[in-house]
């Protein structure tokens, strides 16, 4: 797996959404995600002002969960919910995944101490 690829799959892209989200061609994408060709600075720094942000509305998202509260059919349902979009992105889906782990992170932690 190429680390351009890897780097769709955290931040939650599909092809068609990197494509879109990074105005290129599919096709570009998909020869990136397999090695061919190399994206351009310019790319990866979009890609990582767009993990930013969804970084920090995981980081807001994980204190508005209450880990012990949640039944454990909660915990794999989108746990928090995002009003607006990160780099015209939704990111809710990756952000939510991350607000869970990062709660539950916290929540380890804190019963460590």
């Amino acid at each position: 797996m190429t680390t351009f690829k890897a780097a769709l799959g955290i931040c939650g892209l599909s092809q068609q959404e990197a494509a879109d989200f990074l105005d290129v061609s599919v096709q570009t994408v998909k020869n990136w995600s397999r090695g061919k060709g190399d994206p351009s600075l310019g790319v990866w720094i979009s890609l990582a002002d767009l993990y930013a942000g969804i970084e920090d509305e995981a980081e807001d998202g994980a204190k508005a969960i209450d880990i012990d509260g949640m039944d454990r059919a909660a915990l794999n349902t989108p746990a928090v919910q995002y009003h607006h979009h990160t780099g015209g992105v939704d990111a809710s889906a990756s952000a939510s995944a991350m607000a869970l782990l990062i709660a539950i992170r916290n929540r380890d932690m804190g019963a460590e101490k």
